[in-house]
């Protein structure tokens, strides 16, 4: 984790010398702290309708984060989470805050406090984290998320046509390379939205295992403005992947095989 730690700070910062990173790295961190007290740390009624809202959604979906990571439950991380949330959907009102982004920022989550928390991600505990690394940490993950979303922020907006956009280009690369899984798709009645909108929607971090998510961000950041490209391919290789799979199973055990691909045992390699 921490190999990464620096690859994903220079891309969300876009710090092109070192000597540079210190500074821009504090002058992001201040301006979202600047934001807190602007923004949530405030009562309801000094919220609009639709702010009172988007807050209560983030409340509902932060305790549905990442499942099989018990870290992540922890009160003092949810708050984080549940903070860091509302401030960037309340700063971006093209989209706000849509449901599956609370799973979008873990991973740097997992990186920017692997500085903090010695050991692997099961055996952590926050009682060593104070308020003030929590915010840093907070504050960095917030700019990563930025970054990463800037490209992709019309999968979120009204009719999220970023994402009908992607599932097109993934069917039509897999019709060019491997028409016959297209064709078996088309015989069971299988709409390729019926599976891949949320591949596409949560950019795959629930199709693969939380150590793999990890690499694969790293990546999406160091792709840059080709991020999209990256995803259609990725999402075409998943189903290039199971070809064998796919052609052998009918409606009902296909759909399930798309909504939980097998891919638990999974490390960095893959």
């Amino acid at each position: 984790m921490l190999a990464l730690h620096h690859s994903l700070k220079y891309c969300c910062f876009h710090c092109c010398c070192r000597s540079r990173q210190a500074s821009v790295l504090a002058r992001k961190r201040r301006e979202y702290m600047d934001m807190v007290p602007e923004f949530y740390d405030i009562e309801n009624d000094q919220r609009t309708e639709e702010e009172v809202g988007a807050l209560r959604q983030v409340s509902v979906d932060v305790p549905r984060t990442a499942p099989n990571v018990a870290f992540f439950h922890e009160p003092v991380i949810q708050k984080s989470l549940e903070r860091m949330l509302y401030i960037w959907g309340i700063r971006h009102p093209a989209s706000g805050y849509v449901q599956g982004m609370n799973d979008l920022v873990t991973p740097f989550l997992a990186v920017f406090l692997s500085e903090a928390l010695p050991g692997q991600l099961d055996s952590w505990t926050p009682h060593s984290l104070t308020e003030a690394i929590m915010l840093d940490v907070e504050a960095d993950c917030y700019w990563c998320l930025s970054k990463l979303l800037e490209g992709i922020q019309d999968h979120y907006t009204y009719a999220q046509p970023g994402i009908q956009r992607t599932v097109f280009r993934v069917k039509e690369l897999i019709s060019k390379n491997n028409v016959a899984i297209v064709d078996h798709l088309d015989r069971e009645g299988i709409d390729f939205l019926q599976f891949s909108f949320r591949w596409v929607n949560c950019i795959l971090i629930r199709e693969v295992p939380f150590g793999a998510a990890i690499r694969l961000w790293d990546t999406y950041l160091a792709e840059g403005s080709r991020f999209s490209d990256f995803l259609v391919y990725v999402c075409a290789a998943f189903l290039a992947c199971w070809q064998k799979d796919i052609l052998g199973l009918e409606f009902q055990e296909l759909m399930m095989f798309l909504q939980k691909l097998p891919t638990q045992d999974w490390q960095e390699l893959q």
